[in-house]
């Protein structure tokens, strides 16, 4: 059913259904939406035309006597049809710009920032997926003693961003051994690709000895393989309170879901990995494949940074502000690749995407 079958009025109808659920959470009755959308029909033609529209399978009753709330099927072809994306005001673009221009090219810091402004500002669960390096080069690799028993790895990837990785170990590392290993790394793996990296590191370092050996490979397994973007600690979400907080989610049974998935990292990691898109993707309700997932809607799209790229979004009821939603996670893309490839540009003094 899409909504260029409906009539006219039909269309009116189910449109002020969905903003007025979207907006108060509460079924939409007749009456309501007469006295609130001014439609110049009678309560009586309203509920005649609700009645067509449930038989399309676009809206449906809670209960009896209770008003009439959207459909997954409903809000598809609400998504499908939108003419245009919500304008995010000047203040609200001002948010996402300037909590990520105080954060430098570290990779971990700038996208826990952009997953906590996303939850802000769309009062939603925001996620973030960090790039896929796989693409990228090495530029270099520098090991330091942070502690008795733990190292600091910082790998420069050649589009110009950072890792840090912190390597918890058994013992202590000599300064000697880690000034072997920084030359040792560096001659071996600048100018080689992630992804080649990752395949023929035992290759590169089958003649080094034993003590050299060891070190590499709590490198290579802890800390290289972080550079995959199937590594859970490369996702960062915000804003669990916020999903908690919705009306959907009131009882012992949904506050149990919503927590489980939350709990659930590797299927949250799943869903935004199999959502990659130069476009936006938003799944919803019953269309997710995750049961945990079937009472939310996902909205995603794609952030790039030369050779990697990630991807970011909002996860919420299906009673969610789609159009608002839809352009949040298109300018914090576009703000993301920007400010990771420029992140001290400015013009006069002010960011140039504002």
């Amino acid at each position: 059913m899409s909504l260029q079958e409906l009539t006219k009025r039909e269309r009116r109808i189910f449109l002020s259904i969905v903003h007025c659920f979207i907006e108060t959470a509460e079924p939409v009755g007749s009456r309501y939406l007469a006295r609130r959308y001014k439609l110049d029909i009678s309560p009586a033609t309203i509920r005649n035309v609700m009645v067509d529209l449930e038989d399309k399978g676009l809206i449906y009753q809670p209960h009896t006597s209770a008003g009439r709330v959207p459909t997954d099927l409903g809000y598809r072809q609400y998504v499908n049809n939108l003419a245009r994306v919500a304008d995010l005001t000047v203040d609200e673009k001002r948010q996402i710009i300037e909590p990520l221009k105080k954060y430098s090219q570290d990779v971990d810091q700038i996208l826990l920032k952009a997953s906590q402004v996303l939850s802000t500002i769309s009062s939603q669960l925001g996620v973030v997926l960090s790039p896929r390096f796989t693409k990228g080069t090495l530029d270099k690799i520098e090991l330091l003693n942070l502690s008795n028993d733990k190292l600091l790895i910082i790998i420069g990837i050649k589009s110009g961003l950072v890792k840090t990785v912190i390597l918890e170990m058994d013992h202590f590392v000599p300064r000697n051994l880690l000034d072997k290993m920084n030359q040792l790394l560096n001659e071996r793996l600048q100018g080689v690709s992630i992804d080649l990296l990752l395949k023929s590191f035992d290759e590169r370092f089958r003649d080094v000895d034993g003590k050299s050996k060891h070190l590499l490979q709590l490198i290579k397994q802890r800390t290289l393989s972080s550079l995959d973007a199937n590594v859970g600690d490369v996702f960062h979400f915000s804003g669990a309170v916020n999903v908690l907080a919705q009306p959907e989610f009131e009882t012992r049974d949904k506050v149990g879901t919503i927590l489980e998935l939350i709990d659930r990292k590797d299927i949250l990691i799943h869903m935004l990995s199999e959502h990659e898109s130069d476009g936006v993707s938003i799944v919803i309700g019953e269309e997710n494949e995750q049961a945990l997932m079937k009472d939310c809607s996902l909205i995603t799209t794609s952030y790039r940074y030369k050779d990697a790229s990630g991807t970011l979004g909002v996860i919420g009821p299906t009673r969610m502000q789609y159009d608002k939603i839809i352009a949040l996670v298109q300018f914090m893309a576009e703000t993301l690749g920007y400010l990771m490839d420029k992140p001290d540009k400015t013009v006069d003094g002010r960011d140039e995407r504002e």
